[in-house]
């Protein structure tokens, strides 16, 4: 009992060509019909000629001679009283021959090759034909719609080098997200085993779909997710760039399931879609002041600190009111009262980070004194003793909540555009 490829030229319409003599090209005629919204697998539909030998309409008999077709991600399986004898994956039509052996063609699954041997041994101890044959179909494309949604994952957070781009620091972090997840039934054989063939009844007209198998599946898979994530963490990859590996986040949660699906369901992840994964406000402060520290007990940075105060300070020095010299003779004195640190060492490590640091941590709080002309960040100039001048009174916007000069208020604000109440 094989099936044997029909050339597409010698094919009418489907179940209805006719040959040279004028009859039907088919006794019967199998196809698959819908197997959209999240179909996985469903009972082929039987369509009858005039030519049929079958004129009983037993559905569970397939006569010699009839077609079969099978499109692209597709694997028809024919069943003798529960066991597969016959499958193929490869697109095409073809015609049933019981008098010839199994032709068991497989297309590219390599779940199908597992079981050759297998099938081919039960057909031959089998010897004769039964009186309970069914097709099947089984989708082979991508089932979408799983939901997940993780809670909080415990995931090490890491940060790289400036200047190196090497991972050298990381930080326990808790994480949520959500997404989508989509499957694919990747071992034909071993699917129907465990789950289509539960669900043919005794009639053999059931069918299997996503509803039926979300339950079941839908714990273990956000499981090996929450799992998967946090593996992820030992490849050093950042929380923020979690979205950009798909691919590698889809690779560990199919390591994790492989035993529990693959093997034992026939089943795989096709794909994982993040909508969101963040860190918990707790996490993100303990990640910035990590970042802040770090900025001195990192050479290059600590470099790069103390090229920006050493520029800071020439600058403040070429404006000091006292004159150019005295400014950079007490510059001199700063670098001798640094004992034995080796400035310069550290200023040329941070000579490439210098650039980014300043572009990224402005210095906030620095002023300069209007009296002497020196770079300030405390309370008093260090140089002259004069206060640091009062910070300008701020208004704010009652729709936004934006700054802006109370002394000065624009009109309307420049954040959201809503117009600015005058101070009675």
């Amino acid at each position: 009992m094989g099936l044997i490829k029909v050339a597409a030229q010698t094919l009418g319409a489907l179940g209805n060509a006719i040959n040279t003599t004028g009859e039907s090209l088919w006794v019967d005629y199998f196809e698959s019909g819908d197997m959209s919204g999240g179909i996985l697998m469903k009972r082929g539909e039987k369509i009858s000629s005039k030519g049929s030998k079958n004129k009983g309409g037993d559905q569970n008999i397939i006569t010699s001679g009839s077609g079969i077709d099978v499109q692209t991600n597709q694997c028809m399986i024919l069943v003798e009283n529960g066991r597969i004898v016959e499958f193929c994956a490869e697109p095409g039509r073809y015609k049933y021959d019981a008098s010839t052996a199994p032709s068991l063609m497989t297309g590219d699954n390599k779940g199908l090759k597992a079981i050759l041997s297998s099938v081919g041994n039960q057909f031959l101890a089998g010897g004769s034909r039964t009186n309970t044959q069914r097709v099947y179909y089984i989708n082979l494309g991508e089932i979408q719609g799983f939901k997940w949604g993780s809670g909080n994952i415990v995931f090490d957070h890491w940060e790289a080098d400036m200047t190196t781009g090497r991972p050298v620091w990381h930080i326990a972090t808790t994480l949520m997200g959500n997404g989508m997840y989509s499957i694919q039934v990747t071992d034909p054989a071993k699917f129907f085993e465990v789950i289509g063939a539960q669900k043919t009844g005794s009639d053999g007209s059931g069918m299997v779909r996503k509803e039926e198998i979300e339950a079941q599946i839908k714990t273990e898979a956000i499981a090996a997710i929450r799992q998967g994530v946090g593996q992820m963490s030992k490849l050093h990859i950042p929380y923020t760039d979690i979205a950009a590996n798909e691919a590698q986040l889809v690779k560990e949660v199919n390591d994790l399931l492989d035993q529990s699906w693959s093997e034992s369901r026939g089943i795989s992840i096709f794909k994982i879609a993040i909508g969101m994964m963040d860190a918990d406000e707790n996490s993100k402060a303990k990640i910035e002041k990590y970042q802040e520290t770090r900025g001195y007990t990192d050479p290059s940075m600590l470099g790069a600190y103390m090229g920006m105060g050493q520029t800071q300070a020439m600058q403040a020095a070429g404006a000091n009111a006292n004159g150019a010299v005295t400014g950079f003779a007490g510059l001199g004195m700063m670098n001798g009262m640094a004992g034995g640190t080796n400035i310069a060492g550290l200023m040329q490590q941070g000579q490439q980070a210098a650039p980014q640091m300043m572009q990224a941590q402005p210095a906030a709080d620095s002023w300069t004194c209007a009296a002497c002309g020196s770079a300030n960040s405390g309370k008093f100039c260090t140089n002259c003793g004069q206060p640091k001048p009062a910070e300008p009174a701020k208004g704010f916007c009652a729709n936004c909540g934006n700054e802006f000069d109370a002394a000065n208020p624009p009109k309307f604000c420049p954040n959201c555009g809503q117009p600015i109440a005058a101070e009675s």
